[in-house]
């Protein structure tokens, strides 16, 4: 009976330590996540199965494919996409050839340009099914 009285105790303990700690927590509150600071870890726009980035285009300008009025979606993360704006970049990646697909994909990386949540996985699947000198750009 002594044990159990004793166990009890550690139970009540912790969960009071468990209470006071929350409450301090909750006080100081949560800081606010700045957009204008984000950047994407490893700049991977989501349509490989492995980032590649290569060291020229560090060094070079972005090529634009008449695609201009994109960069208003300048570090918007992918869930952001409204699905008339997905729509968008599915129209362009549907007018590309299948050698600038992967150019245009890279275009978008160097432009800060996240693809829209609705549109990765197909252009992904579409980007895997092309011979492998249009995958390698």
């Amino acid at each position: 009976m002594k044990s159990l009285i004793v166990f009890i105790g550690i139970i009540v303990a912790f969960a009071l330590v468990t209470y006071i700690w929350n409450t301090i927590q909750r006080l100081k509150g949560v800081p606010e996540a700045d957009p204008e600071k984000y950047v994407r870890p490893d700049g991977c726009c989501g349509a490989h199965a492995v980032c590649e980035h290569p060291a020229d285009e560090l060094n070079s300008e972005p090529e634009y494919f008449d695609d201009e009025e994109l960069d208003r979606f300048e570090r918007r993360l992918s869930h952001e996409y409204s699905d008339e704006e997905a729509d968008e970049f599915r129209e362009i990646f549907q007018t590309l050839l299948d050698k600038e697909k992967t150019l245009w994909l890279r275009s978008l990386r160097m432009r800060h340009i996240g693809l829209p949540q609705q549109v990765k996985k197909e252009m992904l699947d579409v980007m895997k099914s092309l011979p492998k000198e249009h995958q390698l750009a």
